[in-house]
């Protein structure tokens, strides 16, 4: 195995049923070469598919995604003979995620045609982590199989390529599905191609979901179609990346992060998703509560970060322990539940969580550390980010309430503890720079603020860490030009010695951070601020097909000019695509206390993007729709009987 530079994505066509995928150029043809090809559960098993009719590949005319998990081409095949520019052939490309693909050719011409058809097919089994990593890998040799070809790994996963009807001349030796066509004037001969791969013994790895997504479809309509365009291909791509990872727990399916990069499903990732998505129902967050839950951690283990009441990050295939190497996931378990109890989580599954609740709450304490005002570091010599801070303190008052809800002990310590953390916090992080005051990205080891201005504070509002002083200085912070570049918020200030608009760690928008920036800003009142951030976004949305990306260039935005896609970014990526419901929520102002039988609806004001009607939702399992009209007012127009209405 060779390695070669990373694989890059930004510009290929990519459609996901997880834990299927397919990625190619626009031309449809797979050469084997970068990160094209067919994959399953994290292996590549196609990587050659090349088309030739007559000897030669057709011209390729266009290529469009066109549901979540299938792409479809279209090319030309044309003759010397034909002496017209009209082609003589069409052929349409039809490829699917989960490893189909169908080929129409049409003859539009005017006489009867001959013409051989193959397929060169080739598989490398490699698996998608290596092929990031740079390494290449040599094409597996095949056999011949029923109805087509076949290979196998030496770790014992094979692969079978199949199609219908049967090929005239299967050969091993070049790889080849072979059929002879006679097609006369518009008349059509079509193939299925079939790519099914089998795990190895023993490792048998995520399943499909199958069935209706665990969320209500909500109806969007907003005077700005970009709106509903957002939420509509972002609930498709949402449903397109779910699998079931236990299959103790069939009703529980969770989000794998992101295609192409990071298709498995994790702790982080899946919170943060069933957060996004609570205003359409909790029983999608219910599932991820339990299957985390149950791989909550038990003992202290180093070598994976295994501790005591810690949420896993990296679950593992069967055979595998989980990992448990993601600082925040404990914090983003215990938030998800006392959100999911606000939105109306009933009350036998709240009940059977509770224990849950305490041995993550317990993880939660020992993190801050033995003194009042400690902060959560990244181990116990390592820095404090400022995002983590803000996760834990609303970590914190979430716990406490459902503590006292359920008359358990602790809350009234865990509230003293979250309110000596925000003092701290506002005192330690607070920084200063030509743009004004905001809040450090962390604190190093020693306790010393790092006074880089980030996106990191775009969990700050939300969480309820800050005070009035606090929110104001971070609104007027992140519309700063020189962290809002009109596609969003960069991840640090441009004013960062070393800054460059593609790097990873700094210069890129990631549309996570900056919903969750809108979100909270608008929770906390600055209106302004969070529109104008949500607005940078709206102007990317269609230039990306609503298909928001995990990241894209800082660069600043220009009108006419197109956002720049970042090569190693995921798209979709499951927190983008669903992170438009909590900033919408929000511009509403809808509030609930379902245990309480309480809606607050309280819109900031007037939205820039007009009219907008949320239809649908789901407020204690019942339905709830909302219209905020073009001046700012709120307008319920259903909502469970009994429950009390706050406007």
């Amino acid at each position: 195995m060779s390695t070669i530079p990373h694989p890059v994505a930004h510009d290929a066509l990519v459609c996901v049923d997880a834990p299927g995928m397919a990625i190619s150029g626009r031309d449809g043809q797979l050469r084997g070469q970068g990160v094209s090809g067919i994959y399953h559960d994290g292996r590549r098993t196609l990587s050659r598919n090349v088309l030739t009719i007559g000897g030669i590949e057709p011209e390729p005319l266009s290529g469009h995604v066109v549901a979540a998990g299938a792409v479809r081409y279209l090319a030309m095949r044309r003759f010397a003979a034909d002496g017209t520019p009209d082609p003589a052939l069409v052929v349409e490309r039809t490829r699917y995620a989960d490893g189909r693909e169908r080929l129409v050719v049409r003859n539009t011409g005017r006489r009867a045609l001959c013409f051989p058809v193959e397929l060169a097919l080739g598989t490398d089994l490699i698996p998608l982590a290596a092929l990031r990593a740079g390494h290449r890998s040599v094409e597996l040799p095949a056999r011949v199989a029923a109805a087509g070809l076949g290979w196998s790994a030496p770790d014992g996963m094979t692969v079978r390529a199949s199609a219908e009807p049967a090929p005239d001349t299967a050969l091993a030796a070049t790889a080849t599905l072979r059929w002879e066509v006679d097609l006369e004037p518009a008349r059509s001969w079509a193939v299925e191609l079939r790519v099914i791969a089998e795990p190895a013994p023993g490792r048998p790895g995520p399943r499909a979901f199958v069935g209706q997504p665990p969320w209500t479809e909500p109806r969007v309509r907003c005077d700005d179609v970009r709106v509903a365009a957002w939420v509509e291909q972002g609930l498709r791509d949402l449903r397109a990346l779910l699998v079931v990872p236990d299959s103790d727990l069939p009703t529980a399916p969770m989000p794998t992060a992101g295609a192409p990069w990071q298709l498995a499903p994790t702790g982080r990732d899946a919170l943060w998703t069933a957060r996004m998505l609570l205003p359409l129902g909790t029983r999608f967050a219910s599932g991820v509560l339990r299957l985390l839950a149950a791989r909550q951690g038990v003992r202290s283990q180093p070598r994976d970060g295994e501790e005591p009441g810690r949420i896993p990050h990296f679950l593992g295939r069967v055979g595998e322990r989980p990992r448990y190497d993601c600082a925040g996931s404990t914090a983003l378990f215990v938030t998800l539940f006392g959100e999911a109890w606000r939105w109306g989580l009933p009350a036998a599954e709240t009940t059977a969580l509770l224990p849950a609740l305490v041995r993550a709450l317990g993880h939660l304490s020992r993190t801050l550390g033995e003194r009042p005002g400690d902060f959560v570091r990244l181990g116990p010599e390592g820095p404090a980010p400022c995002e983590l801070q803000a996760q834990t303190y609303q970590a914190a008052w979430h716990g406490a309430a459902l503590l006292d809800a359920y008359d358990l002990p602790g809350g009234g310590a865990l509230r003293e503890r979250a309110e000596h953390l925000g003092v701290a916090f506002r005192k330690a992080f607070r920084a200063e720079d030509a743009a004004g005051e905001f809040y450090a990205a962390a604190l190093d080891p020693t306790g010393r603020p790092i006074t880089v201005a980030s996106s990191a504070m775009a969990h700050l509002p939300g969480s309820g860490i800050l005070d009035d002083t606090g929110n104001r200085a971070v609104a007027q912070r992140l519309t700063a030009p020189d962290l809002d570049c009109g596609w969003g918020l960069r991840a640090t200030s441009a004013r960062t010695p070393g800054y460059h608009p593609l790097g990873t760690l700094g210069g890129v928008v990631r549309t996570h951070d900056t919903c969750v920036a809108a979100a909270g800003l608008a929770e906390a009142g600055h209106l302004d601020a969070a529109q104008r951030l949500f607005a940078g976004l709206l102007h990317a949305a269609p230039w990306f097909q609503y298909r928001l990306p995990e990241m894209h260039a800082g660069e600043q935005r220009v009108d006419g000019h197109a956002p720049v896609a970042h090569p190693l970014a995921c798209r979709p990526l499951a927190r983008a695509a669903g992170a438009i419901l909590p900033v919408l929520v929000a511009f509403a102002g809808i509030r609930p206390d379902a245990p309480a039988g309480r809606i607050t609806v309280r819109p900031a004001g007037a939205l820039d993007v007009g009219e907008l009607e949320l239809r649908d939702l789901r407020v204690g399992g019942e339905p709830f729709t909302v219209r905020v009209n073009r001046a700012g007012q709120a307008i319920v127009e259903e909502a469970a009987a009994g429950m009390q209405l706050a406007i």
